[in-house]
């Protein structure tokens, strides 16, 4: 499958495999926030964070999962957003999601999602 246009240029001076498409995708996703590139926690794993939420992004077969954290919240929620690179997900995509729950309170930004008041 065809990778996103973004990634293609910066693979293109890069010997291409699926971590350094990982972590291309995830420190997009931090830069289009504002935040500085991810942090390296583990093998196949990066974090990142705003004022309200925490993220971390696993690795994943064909893709990652990126696991959203309110840490301050009253209780303790978490979001997870699987991407998956055949289908050719847009960092901004994913950067506007982050930025609609960080916002928002979960319950709100679900609802709006699946269209329930």
């Amino acid at each position: 499958m065809p990778l996103p246009s973004w990634l293609q240029s910066r693979l293109a001076a890069e010997q291409s495999s699926s971590r350094y498409t990982f972590e291309s995708f995830a420190d997009e996703v931090a830069r289009l926030m504002g935040l500085p590139p991810t942090l390296h926690t583990g093998e196949f794993e990066r974090s990142s964070e705003t004022d309200r939420v925490w993220m971390l992004w696993k690795s994943d077969v064909g893709g990652a999962y990126l696991l959203l954290d309110r840490p301050d919240s009253v209780l303790r929620e978490c979001l997870v957003i699987k991407v998956q690179w055949h289908q050719s997900p847009d960092p901004a995509d994913v950067a506007a999601m982050v930025r609609a729950y960080e916002r928002r309170g979960r319950r709100s930004w679900l609802s709006r999602v699946f269209g329930r008041r």
